[in-house]
């Protein structure tokens, strides 16, 4: 394959390797946002407003419950009828999801009217109380609004099109960020984030619109298409599935947000928040790789091989790993220094909490990677029972960290939430199919997979009881190299197409 087709959206290939290109360079903009956003506030505040702005925000994506998974199912049931060119399936699902839709975005509307009563469960002081609920209301109605252009974006992502939307809202995120900056000097406070978000979110609709027109993705009769009740509630009850995963993330991210303002206070959820951004950045890059081969999986699926898909699919998750678990290992040491470098000293993130935040990243990545392959074979029961085993066990280890709370115990709660989902829903699935189509992992793939989970266990070890030097470098020299042997060696592979 040559340097132009391996580009091209005329195949699989090339459409994947443009979408995460450029959803890299997203994520890019967004990391640069973030970086300045925290100065930028503490420079024109003080932490706990710090925090107030990350409340603000945080509830504004919690609303992803309202969308009760019907995107992520309308990504699945649009690649089907897409990659098989069929219009007239595709018109009846597009119309029932814009449908779900429109209700689900006036039920945001509806939801803002919460906003007081978040703000009381929060402990928001009654000084700061007032300009939360308005603020937050605001955000409400913003997201309400332009749910209606989410089926639009489904149909862009069940076609892997969507390169030029990561660029314009990359683009959006570092324009948005000069205009808080302006709204911040000219003494607008918080009310510079609803502004900010709903250029950001405008840039996005008007791009997806254009797209999906340009490259007559839905069919012109779509309006006139038959639809009936039976077809929304079918889609409604199909999307509980992905719902699940969405909504009990939702769920946990929230129950987070609610223990840490209201047992440890307005400055922990700045100190957390800050001292996760490395971690979160990762998890969202490794996260950004399936979401780009999501579709071109199912694709393969749906064309009827299903070998080649599990392949496919194992080399990209071993591969991935094992970079996720040696960026780990560097950021034991490196995630306080640029803590405290970023925040000009103001916050200094614990490391006990950091060993605890770097190991989740690690567990979180599997879970990540296998609730994707869950979702691209619908395998139904898995889908809808590991995001709620996760969440239990969340709720679970808050409840003892409540016993004793601290950042460290909230830490290690996090962690600790992980492993049930791993050992009780998702391994035994992708193990079910392994046995299913006779697959196995290559000796190269087995070594691959150890050598990661041993380096990462020796950098935490070393970072518990530091060794002398000498027998640092000799030891971390062959876990690296014997790592990066077999990483290479299941690189070439996948570039040979083995």
């Amino acid at each position: 394959m040559n340097l132009k087709s391996f580009f091209s959206t005329a195949n699989r290939t090339g459409r994947f390797v443009r979408l995460l290109s450029t959803s890299y360079l997203g994520v890019g903009a967004a990391t640069l946002y973030s970086v300045g956003l925290v100065p930028l506030i503490l420079h024109y505040g003080n932490l706990a407003e710090l925090g107030l702005w990350t409340l603000v925000t945080q509830f504004a994506t919690y609303l992803g419950l309202v969308d009760a998974g019907v995107t992520s199912a309308c990504i699945r049931r649009f690649v089907g009828p897409l990659s098989r060119r069929e219009p007239n399936p595709l018109a009846e699902t597009f119309k029932s999801a814009f449908l779900v839709s429109l209700a689900q975005g006036s039920l945001c509307c509806l939801l803002g009217l919460l906003s007081f009563p978040v703000g009381i469960l929060l402990g928001i002081s009654s000084e700061k109380l007032p300009l939360f609920s308005v603020i937050l209301f605001s955000q409400f109605l913003i997201v309400g609004l332009f749910f209606l252009v989410r089926p639009f974006s489904a149909l862009l992502l069940a076609a892997q099109r969507s390169e030029f939307n990561n660029l314009i809202g990359g683009f959006a995120s570092l324009l948005s960020l000069g205009i808080i900056w302006a709204c911040l000097r000219m003494g607008l406070g918080l009310w510079s984030l609803p502004i900010s978000f709903f250029f950001q979110q405008s840039a996005s609709a008007i791009t997806t619109l254009v797209m999906v027109h340009r490259l007559e993705l839905l069919p012109a009769h779509w309006r006139k298409a038959p639809s009936s009740w039976q077809g929304v509630t079918m889609l409604f009850w199909e999307s509980l599935d992905f719902f699940s995963w969405s909504g009990f993330s939702t769920a946990g991210a929230t129950l987070q947000s609610v223990f840490l303002s209201r047992f440890l206070g307005l400055e922990a959820v700045a100190i957390w928040n800050v001292g996760f951004k490395v971690a979160s950045f990762a998890y969202m890059i490794f996260t950004n790789l399936f979401n780009s081969a999501y579709a071109g999986l199912s694709e393969i699926l749906e064309r009827g091989d299903p070998i080649k898909c599990y392949h496919s699919f194992l080399r990209l998750f071993l591969l991935s790993i094992s970079l996720l678990a040696f960026f780990s290992s560097a950021a034991l040491w490196l995630n306080q220094p640029f803590v405290s470098f970023w925040t000009h000293h103001r916050i200094i993130f614990p490391l006990s909490s950091t060993r605890a935040v770097f190991a989740w990243l690690i567990l979180a990545g599997i879970v990540r990677a296998l609730a994707c392959f869950a979702n691209i074979w619908q395998r139904r029961s898995v889908m809808r029972w590991g995001p709620i085993v996760e969440f239990s066990s969340l709720s679970l280890s808050l409840g003892i960290c409540y016993l004793y709370p601290s950042l460290y115990g909230f830490s290690l709660a996090v962690l600790a939430s992980q492993l049930p989902p791993i050992l009780l829903n998702y391994a035994p699935s992708l193990l079910a199919i392994q046995r299913q189509i006779g697959a196995a992992l290559s000796l190269n793939q087995w070594s691959l997979f150890l050598s990661s989970g041993m380096g990462f266990a020796l950098a935490l070890a070393i970072s518990l009881d530091p060794a002398p030097a000498v027998w640092m470098i000799f030891v971390g020299a062959i876990f690296l190299s014997s790592w990066a042997y077999f990483l290479i060696q299941e690189t070439r592979l996948v570039a040979r197409g083995d």
